[in-house]
């Protein structure tokens, strides 16, 4: 089985752009950061931040990692190459609030999604802020997706893989009793029960019988990274695949319950097989491993400065180093911008600024996608 990992995932790719790819490139921002997986920036903050695997964010300093701001290496388990800290998310009140959150593994391997408070332009968090809001056993060490995202409804929005090992010998991405395999919906500025987080009104199987209330998205692989469209409150979700097939998923804004397959497909070829349901959805593009191994997936580009890209939906692949564009509105036949950017091993990850730049996590280094 190969990896499809945080530093595997990590895509050994190129960016993306379209037709009008010819004039567009890469300006390094940021170099010598530690196996970086993810790049934000935080509301009301003008420096960037890259997360580490090993368990630290570290701002961008005049492009080299500056002093941690957040540094919980004690807290993470990074024995496997999927495991470590994982996604980051800051709610649009951070300004006001100071609470950001973090998807990590913990030294037993559990997934963790853990609340911090921060002043607003504080060099340092304090670790004494932690706040577990919710956690998840992992059976295997592999597919634990990592991904958080705030949706235009304030929620936070949270990617679990399947649990890993192969082929979801368990079966739990197509079952609603399980969390894994899921993008679970959850406001964790309330608490319910025993809770860290309250269940919002609307999810799917809210009071559906042995369901788990806060799934939102099912039947997912490993669904390593995700990002809402801020134009139209789309959310887009890179689901890495087996052996045979790499997808990308689309739940236009407000869609819940979807089904996107696994594992009785991958892709749109049948895994294991069995009748569609209802909910199942087909993913808007796909490559074989003819292409590659394991997509990276980015975002929709809605910035100013790169016009090549805009309204285009950015992915690209870790073996390969191919990347591709699609159509966010009408996906249609992806565009190939491999050449046009030139290829760059080792990417783990595509970030976004408020500006709506887009930025390339590559081995050590930051990139921002220009013209």
């Amino acid at each position: 089985m190969r990896p499809s990992a945080v530093i595997a995932i990590a895509a050994s790719c190129v960016l993306a752009a379209t037709a009008t790819a010819s004039a567009l490139g890469q300006r390094t921002v940021g170099r010598g950061f530690d196996s970086p997986v993810g790049m934000v920036q935080a509301p009301g903050e003008a420096r960037l931040l890259v997360v580490e695997r090993r368990g630290m964010v570290r701002p961008v300093v005049r492009g080299r990692p500056g002093a941690p701001w957040l540094d919980i290496r004690g807290r993470v388990g990074t024995g496997g190459l999927e495991q470590g800290l994982l996604g980051i998310a800051f709610p649009p009140d951070f300004a006001r609030s100071g609470r950001f959150y973090v998807n990590y593994t913990d030294r037993a391997g559990t997934t963790r999604v853990v609340e911090f408070r921060a002043r607003p332009g504080a060099r340092r968090v304090s670790t004494r802020t932690a706040r577990t809001v919710l956690s998840q056993r992992q059976p295997f060490s592999n597919h634990n997706g990592g991904a958080l995202a705030f949706g235009p409804d304030r929620m936070l929005y949270v990617s679990l893989g399947d649990g890993g090992s192969a082929g979801d010998p368990r079966g739990y991405a197509a079952s609603t009793r399980s969390l894994l395999g899921k993008v679970l919906r959850i406001d964790p500025s309330r608490r319910s029960g025993r809770r860290g987080y309250a269940v919002p009104a609307g999810n799917p199987f809210a009071g559906q019988s042995g369901a788990r209330p806060e799934i939102w998205l099912l039947g997912l692989r490993n669904p390593w990274r995700m990002s809402f469209d801020r134009s139209t409150g789309d959310l887009w979700i890179g689901d890495v695949g087996q052996n045979a097939r790499e997808e990308v998923d689309v739940a236009r804004a407000g869609q819940s319950g979807l089904d996107f397959g696994w594992n009785r497909r991958e892709g749109t070829a049948d895994f294991e097989g069995g009748a569609r349901t209802a909910r199942e959805t087909a993913p808007v593009a796909e490559y074989t491993h003819d292409d590659g191994c394991s997509i990276t997936g980015g975002y929709v580009y809605r910035g100013r400065a790169t016009p090549a890209l805009a309204g285009r939906y950015i992915y690209a692949d870790w073996c390969s180093g191919r990347s591709w564009t699609i159509d966010a509105a009408a996906p249609g036949a992806p565009t190939e911008i491999t050449r046009d950017l030139g290829a760059v091993k080792g990417v783990t990850s595509f970030g976004e600024d408020r500006a709506g730049n887009v930025y390339v996590v590559a081995g050590s280094t930051i990139r921002r996608i220009t013209r």
